[in-house]
């Protein structure tokens, strides 16, 4: 997988332009709105819209 434009921060969801790719995945990461760091805490595009359609996190 290419290196996204941008990861979503899954804490404030922010586009963040801030981090290094490699190996398919985020190495590092920051959230210049809210200040996240944890890379578990960020999705690319793809990701973050496979999130949002999967019922078991919408709200009943």
């Amino acid at each position: 997988m290419s290196a996204p434009d941008y990861l979503i921060c899954l804490e404030c969801e922010s586009p963040c332009y801030t981090f290094e790719w490699g190996d398919g995945k985020a190495k590092e990461a920051i959230c210049t709105v809210c200040g996240n760091e944890d890379l578990e805490s960020f999705a690319t595009e793809d990701e973050y819209e496979a999130l949002a359609t999967d019922d078991r996190f919408r709200s009943h």
